[in-house]
């Protein structure tokens, strides 16, 4: 048996992938570091996950605690529920993925090694590590956004702990994040109304401005088993239930764009998105592809200041 050397927990927020859930888990219980808890967050899947996983026999591994909500909240409001149920614990860090994210069995130690080479050579306080997160051919995939602030000297600080395959980062997907129990005491709960896309973004980037640094580390490698490994683009999607659901992305984005970076970048945000319509007009989507536009930043626009104010009220001055 793996030793506990760190108290650390796994949430895993699935819906209707019950074979590729199976394999997530596995791969969680095979860690060469041993979790404590392993949350699964049901968004009430209607495939038959539950007594899937009564026949595989997995939920009788003691470590598993497996949760069925009593309808589908999204992605956004799966990890809600599941921080909503680890925050008060006494975890040292909340393990995040996706039920098609399948760790190497080294991944959570890497993350956990990067840590204390961090800790080893700075005073400062760490609010989460990201994995490296490729596809199933090789593809890289949920790349995070460099942080591009300036060191003392002026240089860019993302280079500090390079050599240890370590790059200071801004936000993140919700693709193996492991996020320090101090960090979310600080910044509070994610935003459980964006439903889906942006979430993540939003609270990977209000951690690393309340709550510590941020880092991904090169060594601990997980699978994205998404279909389409391709970036999330309103132009490129032929999947039309999800192309549906586009005008999520772009308001949740534009909240972001204006809480963290101001009202004049998200002027900008807006017109980006117009020239994203325009160069839409050709597809033969060209009328979905602008509604959902449209839509997803009047929404952003009406609905901003609720964010802000829930955003402002989670993180603990």
């Amino acid at each position: 048996m793996n030793l506990v050397i760190s108290k650390v927990v796994a949430i895993v927020v699935t819906y209707n992938r019950k074979e590729l859930l199976i394999e997530c888990l596995r791969a969680l219980l095979e860690q060469s570091i041993e979790l404590v808890e392993i949350l699964v967050i049901d968004n009430n899947s209607t495939d038959g996950t539950e007594k899937f996983l009564e026949m595989d026999g997995i939920l009788r591994e003691k470590s598993i605690n497996y949760i069925k909500l009593s309808s589908n909240i999204g992605g956004a409001g799966g990890f809600y529920e599941g921080l909503k149920r680890v925050k008060d614990k006494e975890y040292n860090w909340v393990w995040l993925m996706d039920d098609d994210t399948i760790p190497q069995k080294n991944a959570l130690k890497e993350l956990l090694d990067a840590n204390e080479v961090i800790n080893d050579n700075t005073e400062e306080k760490v609010s989460f590590l990201a994995s490296s997160v490729y596809g199933e051919n090789g593809e890289v995939m949920n790349v995070p956004e460099i942080d591009n602030r300036a060191a003392a000297n002026g240089y860019l600080y993302w280079y500090k702990f390079l050599k240890n395959g370590i790059v200071s980062i801004k936000k993140a997907t919700f693709v193996s994040i492991l996020i320090s129990g101090d960090a979310i005491k600080r910044v509070g709960l994610p935003c459980k109304e964006y439903f889906i896309w942006g979430d993540d973004s939003e609270y990977t980037e209000r951690m690393v401005r309340y709550a510590g640094n941020a880092y991904m580390v090169g060594n601990s490698i997980v699978t994205h088993k998404r279909k389409n490994p391709r970036n999330l683009n309103i132009l490129n999607e032929d999947n039309f239930v999800r192309l549906e659901m586009y005008h999520y992305m772009f308001r949740n984005q534009l909240i972001n764009t204006i809480y963290y970076n101001g009202k004049c970048a998200g002027v900008r945000k807006i017109l980006v998105d117009i020239r994203t319509i325009i160069r839409g007009m050709k597809k033969k989507s060209r009328l979905k592809i602008a509604k959902q536009i449209i839509y997803g930043d009047f929404q952003g626009i009406i609905q901003y200041k609720k964010f802000h104010k829930y955003i402002t009220k989670e993180v603990k001055n």
